[in-house]
């Protein structure tokens, strides 16, 4: 699995440095900022600075920049990490080395590994720029526990690479990104608790965003981050993003490894 696995690495790491379009990238970075941005406007020039019992008693603060600035800032973390892993296969087609991967006898692991590892440079510098940019608009900083934060993200990070393999099957199944996985996108904006707590979605529509590992993330970050929990204090939220992904990792490796197969068939058949 290494040999892939760095192989991989080192191949999109040239692409990045060489050919790698950084609108991409300017353009995650914006994303979150434009949420930062607008929740902070929000706050203070339409509700001034008054938030309603309900909504303080479901988010669990009452410091409502800092609630949305990570919301934005995890979720812009969570739609990178989505498309890197997700639009690998996809790319391959599109490039013409589709057939050559799928003949090899390298492990399919180890590729979205090395696909994944690498991606998290740029995902680092996003994270980076969007917190730095979030502290001068509000986000609280003092006394943030770093290694339970780092717990969190590497939960959702399981959780989020196994749902990427079911967006890569619907994808590959498309012959689309754009629609696919915008409309994902869209939804998760919607239902994970990015800007606004799920308890204020109806019934019908909240329990989608119980099957969005991002929902558990944002809301286990948060306790983490602004409430100072241990990691104790989030364990069924973690566990949550767990069994999600152990759900979604094996029904994504199979069906994406199905779909490969039609693919070929059809493309070169």
């Amino acid at each position: 699995m290494w040999l892939p696995f760095s192989a991989t690495f080192q191949r999109n790491y040239l692409v990045m440095k060489r050919a790698f379009p950084w609108s991409f990238f300017l353009g995650h970075i914006l994303s979150g900022i434009y949420i930062i941005v607008f929740a902070y406007l929000t706050y203070f020039f339409v509700f001034h600075e008054d938030l309603n019992e309900k909504f303080v008693s479901s988010a669990g603060t009452e410091d409502y920049v800092s609630y949305v600035i990570l919301g934005g800032l995890l979720y812009s973390f969570s739609v990178s990490l989505l498309m890197i892993v997700s639009r690998a296969i996809i790319t391959e087609l599109r490039e013409g080395t589709l057939e050559a991967l799928l003949l090899s006898p390298s492990s399919r692991k180890g590729y979205y590994l090395g696909y994944m590892a690498q991606g998290f440079m740029r995902i680092g510098l996003e994270f980076l720029a969007i917190t730095s940019v979030g502290y001068f608009f509000g986000l609280h900083m003092e006394n943030v526990n770093w290694l339970n934060v780092a717990v969190v993200l590497a939960v959702l990070i399981f959780a989020i690479f196994s749902q990427a393999l079911i967006l890569g099957t619907f994808m590959l199944y498309f012959r689309d990104t754009y629609i696919t996985q915008n409309t994902l996108f869209v939804l998760m904006s919607l239902v994970c608790s990015i800007t606004f707590p799920s308890e204020f979605l109806p019934a019908s529509v909240a329990w989608i965003g119980e099957i969005m590992p991002l929902t558990h993330g944002v809301d286990a970050l948060r306790m983490v981050w602004i409430e100072g929990q241990p990691l104790s204090g989030v364990t069924p939220l973690l566990m949550k993003m767990i069994v999600l992904g152990l759900i979604y990792f094996p029904i994504g490796s199979i069906f994406i490894k199905k779909m490969e197969k039609v693919v070929l068939e059809k493309h070169f058949g």
